[in-house]
């Protein structure tokens, strides 16, 4: 068994909070998928503002996300997509 990731650099942190989406997206509950108001958009929040540390706007945070969750990529996979 692997020993999991505990980097806590910003940009780990962010790909946490994206696997967290994607297992939210998942889930059987689906109370927690709930994009306003549930964990899902708290948990996007969240990582809207961590790559605020980063200096990513919003707008630009917000299509990074959409695209690593429909390509299932990481989050600086999908802003190299996006800028290109």
């Amino acid at each position: 068994m692997s020993t999991p990731d505990t980097s806590t650099s910003t940009r780990a942190i962010a790909e946490h909070l994206l696997e967290t989406m994607r297992l939210l997206d998942r889930a059987d509950n689906q109370q927690l998928s709930i994009q306003n108001g549930g964990a899902y958009g708290d948990v996007r929040e969240a990582l809207i503002k961590v790559l605020a540390e980063e200096g990513w706007r919003r707008g630009m945070a917000d299509e990074a996300i959409h695209k690593a969750m429909c390509d299932d990529i990481s989050l600086w996979d999908a802003m190299f997509a996006c800028r290109a």
